[in-house]
């Protein structure tokens, strides 16, 4: 494992719930700490919904990411009644954890078992969705697939079930190659160039992601290899298991993840109530586009349809 002063371009190290609350100093959202199962510290916001209908999502954000720009959701649901959490992933934004680790599938669900389990604390008898965004999908359905009971359903947004073909028939994947055998914990993968701007149709949105200091800059294959195995063999170990309610929406000019793969899953999931929805004007990053307003209300919509 790589020291953590071998990892760069990665936002600062959170040791504990009192570097959190320095480096979010202030933030405007509510917001707190929480303690995973092995004591890792995690940090979440809070959104609540004036007018509450019993209906709570939580937001697991996407790659190199962290909970305080999904505040776009909240805008949207909130006034739906619906509230809104978002947790910062272990190693990410202001939740303790190596940068550049997303911990092993068993710690993953156990950080997300504590949000979950401290959401129906707060909100006795709520209705509770994950909603995933990428590789925040992976951790919803990890988590989803052993603690169905415990939701009243998944929102996947662009699921990162595997990566689109593009991704790897290209010079700069292919240049990076050796990196993935011989130094996959070297963070060579660029998350704010080129892959930005074909990720999204929101310029406004980009220029803050790049500017963004608790977001990744960079990233590593081991890390990547991390969020892969979170639904390692999900054909046969996740998509049989998840009976819940699913809505899954995707943009049609998605080049970052499979669409296929997408499609596979619809197909072979056990749930009864399942909608897959297909955008095609949007790239990969749904809820940054001109399009999200309609988006987010399909969302709201399916959330109190539930």
């Amino acid at each position: 494992m790589a020291s953590p002063a071998e990892i760069t371009e990665m936002p600062p190290q959170v040791r504990s719930s009192t570097d959190a609350a320095r480096l979010g100093d202030p933030i405007a959202d509510q917001h707190g700490t929480l303690t995973s199962a092995d004591d890792t510290c995690l940090f979440y916001r809070y959104w609540p919904a004036q007018a509450w209908n019993g209906r709570v999502v939580i937001v697991l954000h996407g790659i190199g990411y962290h909970s305080g720009p999904y505040k776009v959701i909240a805008d949207a649901l909130n006034p739906r009644g619906v509230a809104v959490y978002g947790l910062d992933a272990r190693g990410h934004g202001l939740s303790c954890g190596l940068r550049g680790y997303t911990g092993n599938p068993s710690e993953v669900a156990q950080d997300v078992a504590t949000i979950v389990e401290f959401t129906k604390r707060q909100h006795p008898h709520a209705k509770v969705f994950l909603l995933g965004d990428s590789m925040g999908c992976n951790y919803a359905l990890d988590y989803a697939k052993d603690n169905s009971a415990q939701l009243a359903g998944l929102i996947l947004l662009a699921p990162a079930f595997y990566v689109d073909s593009s991704q790897l028939l290209n010079l700069e994947s292919a240049l990076l190659l050796p990196y993935f055998l011989f130094g996959h914990r070297k963070p060579v993968i660029d998350l704010v160039g080129k892959r930005l701007d074909e990720s999204s149709r929101d310029p406004k949105w980009i220029a803050a992601r790049r500017a963004d200091p608790l977001a990744y800059k960079k990233a590593n294959f081991g890390y990547l290899l991390d969020i892969q195995r979170l639904i390692f063999g999900w054909r046969r170990k996740i998509a049989p298991r998840v009976q819940i309610p699913i809505l899954m929406l995707k943009g049609g000019k998605d080049r970052v993840v499979s669409q296929r793969d997408c499609e596979v899953f619809q197909r072979l999931s056990a749930s009864t109530d399942k909608h897959f929805e297909i955008y095609p004007d949007v790239p990969h990053t749904t809820l940054w586009d001109p399009q999200t307003p309609e988006i987010l209300g399909l969302a709201g919509s399916w959330i109190l349809e539930h």
